[in-house]
């Protein structure tokens, strides 16, 4: 077989690929390919263009861009022979190519396992999905043409509009140019990166390959009830400002108006940083709040949510046959787990309407008053509705599984906490005083017996069993449990969380230990595998200018340019501590970062749970349960109804891989035509 192929498109559209994502911008009829370049291993780049002369006005035949909708015989051989097929971000060249060049140019099919995507390598090697910063992170010797970047971004859309409506193109002979060169310089510099990656493992490949299937079907999206819910917010924000501005004399005309919102609250002795959700849920907790100023607070909690703009961009996103496609990213944190895209079913809220579904006649309707004489607020009642607006296609049934505490579970099992352990099999085997999170809750104070917890107390015991099974002090954690649970923490309960925590889990805390002085093993003497962890299954080496630490799947977490540094510790210390590069995942900037025990264990856990994720979607996907998302440690497959059962796919789910022997694994699932939590 011959070496393979790269290439990469440039297209433009009508259609904004920013706000909808790839399936609907290929297609629809306005995006068309300005042009391909294309090169194999060791060669120069080469271009192909549909139509130069009789669609772009390029009359000269000797320019490099003229061509015609044949391809060369060479790519046609290389795809017929199965040959691979490499692009950064393959995903956009793939779905481009089985939209456009198959219909539209008579090119041939080429198969999902012929494509290989040189950013996901990069990604699975915790380096720059951007083209351009990972060529500078690597030191490629091609680097991406910025000022091409910025051409290519003004010709993917329309100039200007005739008279008609017709699209008129950036189509001057010397910008096609220029843009041609771009093109081929992103080639050059994707073959130049991919010299320097690993290639992804052949399981990791399955897996890739598996999300591409998952993000080409897409999960259904009830359209009539999205654009019904969004004339329901539309009537409910024009009422809330109306009221806003009366409240305010005409200070603050809009709930989305955060300055103006501010400075009101200013004027009325109430001084914020912030009018988020946290801080406005934190002024509304003050008994002693001014009525007009609760009165206002309120009207922006509830038609001031910004989760009910993904009503716009769920139609801005869906694509051919009602489905929502492209919403999960593979590997898109360092750790192997997937993110979303676009709609970002990652972020959906929790709801905060029970039994919501009862609403949805009324939304269909319009009926605003309707909703509010049900004793609800039509807005939370929307945001409380968008998980239900991802369906089952006709016929068929929606049937998901989410993983019970997966990450307390993996933490106490690579750790060796064994009594942990131990009260979860208990607890699975029905036991449900066995409840971790409602121990905590009790050994944080929150109730005397853990039959006594309130759902709310738990929440606090989530938040501090798995919070402090990573190193975290008190101050962070009264934080995050506000932060991430929405779980108010005082200072005592949190300093008596985090000392039963270390107290009552002794193994996890010698984790952080052990997983800290392996790493600075493994990168002081480079080479030799370090094994760690209570059950001996973890690896830490550095190879290549990485450090990498080898789960228990045998996949690795990796860490580039370590190098060992004098920190600071919390007491003042100067200890050896390993620092590495990354993306910083707040400000998306690659930075150096500081290793420590505890950000290490949480690191190795998140990835033992992804891979036990991944084992249970290929498992489910094999038995015919077809996989269409995958929200944190939940798998939703779609079936068609009468197939199957949730006893055969809570099975499939906590089935136990071979190198998760011994780790307690349970399954919470349910079946419906609407997705919900």
């Amino acid at each position: 077989m011959s070496s393979a192929l790269s290439i990469d498109f440039e297209t433009r559209s009508e259609v904004d690929l920013t706000k909808c994502g790839v399936y609907p911008y290929a297609q629809s009829a306005s995006t068309d390919i300005w042009c391909m370049a294309w090169a194999f291993e060791g060669e120069e780049p080469e271009l192909w263009t549909p139509h130069v002369e009789e669609n772009y006005g390029c009359s000269d035949p000797n320019c490099e861009g003229h061509g015609d909708a044949g391809l060369r015989e060479r790519i046609v051989e290389h795809i017929l022979s199965g040959g691979e097929i490499r692009a950064w971000n393959a995903q956009f060249e793939r779905v481009i190519w089985n939209e456009i060049m198959v219909k539209r140019y008579g090119a041939p099919p080429v198969k999902l396992e012929q494509w290989v995507d040189t950013a996901a390598e990069a990604a699975a090697l915790s380096l720059p999905r951007a083209l351009e910063d990972a060529a500078r992170v690597v030191n490629s010797a091609h680097k991406k043409d910025t000022k091409g970047h910025n051409l290519m971004r003004r010709m993917s859309r329309p100039r200007s509009y005739a008279e008609d409506g017709t699209p008129v193109w950036w189509d001057e002979p010397e910008k096609l140019q220029q843009l041609y060169e771009y093109c081929k310089q992103d080639v050059r510099t994707e073959m130049a990166i991919a010299a320097k990656l690993r290639r992804l493992t052949p399981h990791e490949q399955r897996i890739y390959w598996l999300d591409q299937r998952i993000n080409d079907r897409g999960i259904q999206l009830d359209v009539p009830l999205v654009r019904a819910a969004r004339r329901i917010v539309d009537i409910g924000v024009e009422r809330a400002e109306d009221e806003l501005a009366r409240i305010t004399a005409g200070n603050v005309a809009s709930v989305t108006n955060h300055a103006d919102l501010r400075n009101w609250l200013r004027l009325r002795g109430v001084d914020t940083p912030s009018v988020d959700k946290a801080h406005v849920a934190e002024l509304l907790s003050d008994p002693d709040l001014d009525a007009d100023v609760r009165r206002a607070l309120n009207i922006k909690a509830n038609a001031g949510r910004s989760s009910v703009a993904k009503l716009v961009s769920m139609l801005d996103v869906v694509s051919r046959g009602d489905r929502l496609r492209g919403l999960l990213l593979y590997h898109g944190a360092g750790t192997g787990r997937w993110s979303g895209k676009l709609v970002q079913p990652q972020n959906f809220p929790r709801g905060e309407v029970k039994d919501v579904e009862r609403f949805i006649p009324l939304v269909m309707a319009g009926d605003y008053d309707g909703i509010e004489a049900m004793g609800e607020h039509p807005i939370v009642v929307v945001s409380s509705l968008l998980r239900a607006m991802l369906t089952a296609a006709p016929g068929s049934d929606l049937i998901a599984g989410d993983f019970s505490a997966v990450e307390a579970r993996m933490l106490n099992w690579l750790a060796g906490q064994e009594d942990v352990l131990d009260a979860f099999r208990a607890y699975d085997a029905g036991d449900k005083s066995k409840d971790p999170y409602k121990i905590m809750a009790v050994r944080m104070g929150r109730a005397l017996r853990t039959i006594d917890v309130m759902p709310y107390d738990r929440q606090a015991g989530k938040a501090a069993e798995l919070g402090c099974g990573y190193g975290m002090g008190w101050k962070k954690f009264i934080k995050a449990a506000w932060q991430v649970y929405q779980v108010r923490v005082n200072e005592a309960e949190a300093m008596n969380a985090v000392d039963t925590y270390r107290a009552t889990h002794p193994k996890v805390q010698q984790f952080w230990w052990d997983a800290n002085n392996a790493v600075i093993r493994a990168v002081a003497r480079p080479g030799p595998p370090v094994r760690f962890g209570g059950r001996m299954n973890l690896i830490a080496v550095v190879r290549g200018g990485f450090l990498f630490i080898i789960l228990p799947s045998g996949r690795p977490i990796a860490y580039p340019v370590p190098r060992i540094v004098e920190a600071p510790t919390p007491w003042g210390e100067l200890r050896p501590s390993v620092e590495v590069s990354g993306v910083n995942s707040y400000t998306r900037k690659w930075e150096r970062q500081r290793l420590y025990g505890g950000l290490i264990v949480e690191n190795i856990v998140q990835g033992a749970s992804r891979d036990l994720l991944a084992a249970a979607m290929e498992r489910a996907e094999a038995a015919g349960y077809r996989v269409v998302l995958s929200v944190h440690d939940e798998n939703v497959s779609e079936v068609p109804k009468g197939f199957g059962s949730e006893e055969e796919f809570k099975a499939l789910l906590e089935a136990t891989p071979e190198w998760a022997s011994g780790c307690p694994i349970a399954a919470e699932t349910w079946r419906g035509e609407r997705y919900r939590k």
